[in-house]
């Protein structure tokens, strides 16, 4: 699919909390409005103010004015770390995309803050490079689902594929920066299958990751229809008989929310703690989408120490997709 890139002036402050779950209070930048992903499942694609599917309106401005905002609060306070993406993601394969998130990420690591990202792209050797020299001020989360390609090319082919996605792991823990993994979102009896598992986490504790999230797939009206209308008949109908009988409820910011049965999750939850801690990972689950069982919060320590109001505000800033 072709993207289209809107380059657009930003106006307001760069650095804003997040409003939501495990990230709230945290300084948070969105490179992007839109992403080129277009994975099946995003809820970001729902939003009122989000672009058309193949077009991504990118705040070309935002160097300058993260420099002069982080400059103007040089004497009162700096965030401690900022979160790369809440809504998109900042390694979209386009040039200009990357050179707008290389600048930021300059700005903010040459100034003491560290950075924490989530990505289903592929990050380019230069950022390595870069990392190489703050390996104590960067955390990264891959999202990770399945090392299936039929799984890939269904739900998220426009992002990395797991070939990709498992050299950005091995690269990150060769750089040495710290990294996890975010298995979200798991479709019922897709991906948390035993084989599926089995493969996933084994090959995973291999490379030497230690943690990973883990979390459903959860369905909002926007997804709802971006699923029917994105995936083959029989992933239509599989995931149709799972949420066929749930009702709609409020979950974080939305009012209208279907999570799978709570036995069909915990069931899941519990078979992939234990394969994952037999392949030497501790799985956590993502409260912010499971409100009714016992999650726990699924950023990684750093970034919730960072987190103004729960420990002191100089520490570090963060950097995630959706």
């Amino acid at each position: 699919m072709s993207l289209r890139i809107i380059h657009r002036e930003r106006k307001s402050r760069v650095l804003k909390p997040a409003t939501f779950g495990c990230l709230k209070g945290a300084y948070a930048i969105n490179v992007t409005q839109g992403c080129g992903f277009s994975c099946a499942y995003c809820y970001a694609r729902g939003y009122a103010t989000a672009p058309p599917k193949g077009e991504v309106r990118l705040f070309i401005n935002l160097p300058d004015l993260l420099r002069r905002e982080l400059d103007s609060n040089r004497r009162r306070w700096l965030p401690g770390m900022v979160i790369f993406n809440t809504a998109t993601d900042c390694f979209q394969p386009h040039p200009d995309i990357l050179e707008v998130t290389y600048q930021n990420m300059v700005i903010l690591l040459e100034r003491g803050i560290g950075i924490s990202f989530l990505t289903k792209g592929f990050i380019p050797t230069r950022f390595f490079e870069l990392f190489k020299g703050y390996r104590e001020k960067v955390q990264a989360q891959i999202g990770l689902v399945s090392l299936s390609e039929s799984y890939w090319r269904t739900y998220e082919y426009g992002a990395a594929s797991p070939r990709e996605k498992m050299e950005n792991i091995e690269r990150l823990l060769g750089t040495g920066i710290e990294t996890q993994v975010r298995v979200d979102p798991i479709i019922p009896f897709v991906t948390d299958t035993r084989e599926e598992l089995e493969t996933l986490f084994r090959t995973l504790g291999q490379r030497g990751i230690r943690r990973a999230s883990l979390s459903y797939l959860h369905l909002r009206p926007a997804i709802q229809r971006q699923l029917s209308s994105e995936l083959p008949p029989i992933h239509r109908k599989l995931l149709q008989s799972c949420f066929h009988n749930q009702d709609w409820v409020e979950v974080g910011l939305s009012t209208k929310t279907k999570l799978l049965p709570k036995n069909l999750r915990e069931k899941g939850y519990g078979r992939m703690k234990r394969i994952a801690q037999a392949h030497g990972i501790s799985a956590v689950i993502c409260s912010c989408k499971n409100p009714d069982l016992n999650g726990e919060v699924c950023v990684p320590s750093r970034v919730r120490k960072a987190i103004p109001g729960r420990v002191q505000r100089k520490e570090q800033l963060i950097l995630f997709p959706c």
